[in-house]
């Protein structure tokens, strides 16, 4: 049996959503690791003790479970694109998580008591 035009399903991939979604994951990444860690709170009270949070090593156990966090967001939304085309709106969905989880990453990250890895 062929199939004719009117009966072929064709699945298209929405590439553009993908490429938006892989840039904001992997820049996701880079501000966590790259800034938040490093630096953290632009100021840290001068007192002793100093807060969890002004130290280096303690912002490391956050960035790792935000990572984590941004990779499943990110596998997720992956996942959504194989879909049929009428669930392409949760692949829309995930990139607009992933737009979002910079503002809330690097929050948890720098100024949450976080834990040592």
């Amino acid at each position: 049996m062929t199939q004719t035009a009117e009966t072929a399903t064709t699945h298209r991939i929405p590439w553009m959503r993908l490429t938006v979604a892989t840039i904001l994951a992997v820049g996701n990444i880079a501000l966590l690791w790259l800034v938040a860690v490093p630096v953290g709170p632009v100021v840290c009270p001068a007192i002793y003790p100093a807060p969890l949070n002004c130290f280096a090593g303690n912002r490391e156990g956050s960035a790792l479970i935000m990572t984590l966090v941004v990779v499943a967001l990110y596998v997720l939304t992956l996942l959504a694109a194989i879909l049929p085309p009428r669930a392409h709106f949760l692949t829309t969905t995930g990139v607009v998580l992933l737009a979002i989880t910079p503002f809330v990453s690097y929050a948890v990250v720098a100024w949450s008591p976080g834990f040592p890895l």
